[in-house]
């Protein structure tokens, strides 16, 4: 997959550092955890964040906060990225 387990373990740890020190509101919350697929065994295949909250726009000002970190971090770390899916708003 290409994708090594200590380096998405950096990212997560980094992404929740970095929504500490935002003042994120009470009514959001955010699940950040590694995706994983299994196949003879299991392989980390990304990092899946989920923004819940009353209202559209704070979620799409947050998801570009954390879109904007996470390729600061890859590319400070020197971590390949491939993609970024694009926000879904359900």
């Amino acid at each position: 997959m290409g994708v090594k387990n200590e380096d998405l373990n950096k990212i997560v740890d980094e992404i929740r550092t970095f929504l500490k020190k935002e003042k994120i509101p009470e009514e959001y919350v955010i699940n950040i955890y590694k995706d994983y697929v299994a196949c003879c065994g299991y392989f980390p295949t990304g990092v899946v964040i989920e923004i819940e909250g009353p209202e559209e726009q704070p979620i799409k000002d947050l998801d570009l906060k954390i879109y904007a970190k996470i390729i600061e971090i890859c590319e400070r770390e020197n971590i390949e990225y491939h993609e970024c899916k694009p926000l879904s708003i359900i």
